[in-house]
């Protein structure tokens, strides 16, 4: 009876107790690796209405309750199993790049730096249309405008699209201004984000360079799969899409707000503290809490999350 969600025993236990009734809490039975497992698949449960007893459930409640476990193992089994095979299936990519998998391999492991940086290189000369680009925090050394990536006049003479997405805490160091400054000179579009889960360059849509780690010290991973590029650059359009303009297009005057506090705005919008929004604009702590407090009157907002989601909300974020 019940094959398939009881084992023979705790089948013919529980055809008993439907036919005989309740077992005794002292009978052996109770105790009984049966009885566990039908307490565990939700078959009986303890009455203590007079005499202690253990009494079956109703058949119909007791299989139904049984078959969505059962349907739930399945669905959790079949899960893994996909998950596995997805990991298969990257392994197996990483295994033949690494084991004569050649120069096609839809992935390649490097884990030598000079490669790495020279292939990022090699990536943004190569985009015909667009080249991607996440920033975090994480540097070897602090950046400066001197190490911003400016391509040769025949990149962007083509019409190549440049994108990056910079991590608040990566614009949060003195000189942040400079470099921002300097990638816009370079014909990049600049965005900030609150957070980001890690570096990353796209080139088109046929390349990508992803670390291994969040600080990109342990190696990284050249991605040529169009599935996993494609993934990739839907990641980068979701966090372009909610991250917010810094740089020529930033600040610009808009319902009612001064340049400098339209500027303000965008960078209270990423998170960013007082003392690192003064450091980015080269100006006083005094100066942009004074056009914070604007803000909030502006907003009618009673503090700084009130006054970004009311901006949000009236669309007046860059």
């Amino acid at each position: 009876m019940l094959e398939g969600l009881l084992s023979s025993g705790a089948g013919a236990l529980y055809d008993v107790m439907v036919r005989s009734g309740p077992v005794p809490l002292d009978d052996p039975r109770a105790d009984s690796p049966e009885m566990r497992e039908l307490f565990d698949q939700g078959f009986v449960r303890r009455d203590y209405r007079g005499d202690p007893v253990i009494a079956p459930m109703e058949p119909v409640r007791a299989v139904d309750h049984a078959i969505l476990g059962a349907q739930q193992r399945l669905l959790e089994q079949q899960r893994q199993i996909m998950t596995a095979r997805q990991q298969l299936d990257m392994l197996q990519a990483v295994y033949r790049s690494a084991y004569g998998g050649g120069g096609d391999a839809a992935v390649e492991v490097l884990t030598d730096p000079q490669r790495i940086g020279s292939l990022s290189l090699e990536l943004c000369l190569s985009a015909k249309d667009e080249f991607l680009a996440f920033t975090t925090r994480h540097f070897k050394r602090k950046p400066d405008a001197n190490t911003v990536m400016a391509l040769p006049d025949a990149v962007t003479e083509r019409g190549v699209r440049l994108r990056n997405v910079y991590e608040r805490a990566a614009l949060e160091f003195d000189g942040a201004k400079d470099v921002v400054d300097a990638s816009i000179a370079a014909g990049w579009e600049m965005r900030v984000a609150p957070e980001l889960p890690m570096k990353m360059v796209i080139a088109d849509r046929h390349s990508a360079l992803v670390p291994l780690d969040p600080s990109g010290m342990e190696g990284a991973v050249f991605v040529r799969s169009p599935t996993v590029v494609a993934a990739l650059r839907m990641l980068f359009e979701l966090v372009w899409s909610q991250s917010v303009h810094v740089g020529d297009t930033a600040g610009k005057p808009r319902h009612g707000l001064t340049a400098a506090q339209a500027k303000v705005l965008d960078l209270l919008a990423t998170g960013m503290t007082d003392s690192a929004i003064a450091r980015h604009l080269d100006v006083s702590e005094r100066t942009v809490r004074r056009h914070v407090q604007s803000l909030l009157e502006a907003l009618q907002a009673d503090n700084r999350v009130a006054a970004v989601y009311a901006a949000t909300r009236l669309g007046w974020l860059g």
